[in-house]
């Protein structure tokens, strides 16, 4: 029949963005993360821009290769990826999403090459399209799942917000850590500075997400129904473990570091930053999911 179209008028009956879904999220934050303040240390710190040459790429590559990963493997034709590439439609967020970050790879790349030949202007000269590009990596995302309609908590403004903070988060706990294993290679004031931005972000994606559970529900019957599955349901456990390891725990252990100047607490709530990035990505993917759409 001309004209016909083909909707879906019954609830899918799985969910269809899981844990691989949840880890690609995780680890393009740290990726993105690394590169955003990699960079901005490069710029206020010259005495410390070796450690930053070096971590930058190494942290960036490890975790958009994970990132990469996930993503292939989740799709229901993994063999045929290429396709969008070879035949791409603009129109879709995850076409933008893929030629982004296939180009922030080769920025990454790049930044590795100069690392290693220690050609210092080759990253110079792609700090500003790397910082570009590992923005846009970082918020397709946020577009994807505001194309999806029926996922009224899923709001791109605020997603493309959250993972900008989890970006922040994640990277700022990426160096804490490495600089933990390595001996204290980062001066105090870089690691104080570090701490700040871990703080300040957990706090702030602590404040949004409370806010979610406060006034998400007034929104509709939907989202209301979607809190109730994120504080009381089946995702609850991920969603009230990823709060206190996301933030309640990295901003007392952060904080401990800061004013006792004692930093191997800062590794502490760097690793519970990362454990509970993980859980709370995944507690906000899957309750959306667990209701049907009609």
């Amino acid at each position: 029949m001309l004209g016909a179209e083909v909707t879906f008028d019954v609830a899918l009956p799985k969910v269809v963005w899981g844990w691989l879904v949840s880890t690609n999220m995780w680890a393009k934050s740290i990726a993105t993360g690394s590169f955003f303040l990699g960079i901005y240390f490069i710029k206020k710190y010259p005495d410390q821009d070796r450690f930053f040459r070096k971590w930058l790429p190494i942290l960036g590559i490890i975790f958009i290769g994970i990132t990469l990963l996930v993503t292939v493997l989740d799709l229901h034709h993994m063999f045929r990826f290429w396709h969008i590439f070879a035949h791409p439609h603009f129109t879709s967020a995850v076409t933008l999403g893929a030629w982004v970050v296939s180009a922030f790879v080769i920025v990454l790349l790049i930044a590795f090459w100069s690392w290693v030949t220690g050609k210092r202007q080759l990253l110079d000269k792609i700090m500003i399209p790397g910082f570009i590009l590992a923005f846009f990596s970082t918020i397709y995302t946020a577009g994807i799942m505001g194309e999806s309609t029926g996922r009224e908590v899923w709001v791109f403004p605020a997603e493309m917000i959250s993972m900008l903070l989890s970006a922040l988060l994640a990277g700022s706990a990426a160096y804490l850590i490495v600089d933990a294993i390595f001996k204290n290679p980062l001066s105090e004031k870089v690691r104080r500075e570090l701490g700040y931005i871990l703080f300040g972000s957990a706090g702030l994606l602590a404040a949004m997400f409370i806010g979610e559970l406060f006034f998400a529900k007034m929104h509709s019957e939907f989202a209301h129904r979607v809190i109730e599955i994120l504080a009381f349901g089946e995702v609850a456990p991920f969603f009230w473990l990823g709060m206190v390891f996301a933030f309640i725990l990295p901003m007392a252990f952060v904080g401990i570091a800061i004013q006792k100047r004692r930093y191997r607490y800062a590794l502490y709530g760097s690793v519970f930053a990362l454990i509970g990035l993980w859980l709370i990505k995944h507690a906000w993917l899957i309750a959306p999911q667990c209701l049907p759409l009609s």
